[in-house]
């Protein structure tokens, strides 16, 4: 098991105040799971485990595989203006996570709207 899924589990749930138990819940995945995942003691994690929490995060699995260098790409991280822009947009994700359900849907809704060309 990689190491960048505990740690973008453990931010993420950090982030998010949110405990073991909670996040079991949520993502309808076992305490226990989320514990060995986060402990590193699971040698083989199951993908609908990953989707489930992925989902409920309401991020893409492949961001809790992947370290936070690895999803900025070719984007300097040490570059100011870069900086800027991923804290900038942490914080709309962080808001956005504290919307409902509804209201999320909608303004992912609507940024799709801005972004696809007609």
């Amino acid at each position: 098991m990689e190491n960048s899924i505990r740690k973008q589990l453990a931010v993420l749930m950090r982030e998010r105040g949110l405990s073991q138990s909670s996040l079991s819940r949520g993502a309808g995945v076992p305490q226990p799971t989320i514990n060995r995942i986060l402990s590193q003691t699971t040698v083989d994690l199951r993908r609908d485990s990953v989707v489930r929490i992925a989902k409920f995060l309401n991020v893409t699995p492949e961001y809790l595989y992947n370290s936070e260098t690895d999803m900025l790409g070719t984007v300097e991280t040490n570059s100011v203006e870069a900086t800027g822009v991923v804290d900038q947009v942490d914080d709309i994700c962080r808001r956005v996570m504290t919307l409902t359900s509804l209201q999320r849907s909608q303004v992912l809704h609507r940024l799709l709207e801005l972004v696809v060309v007609k």
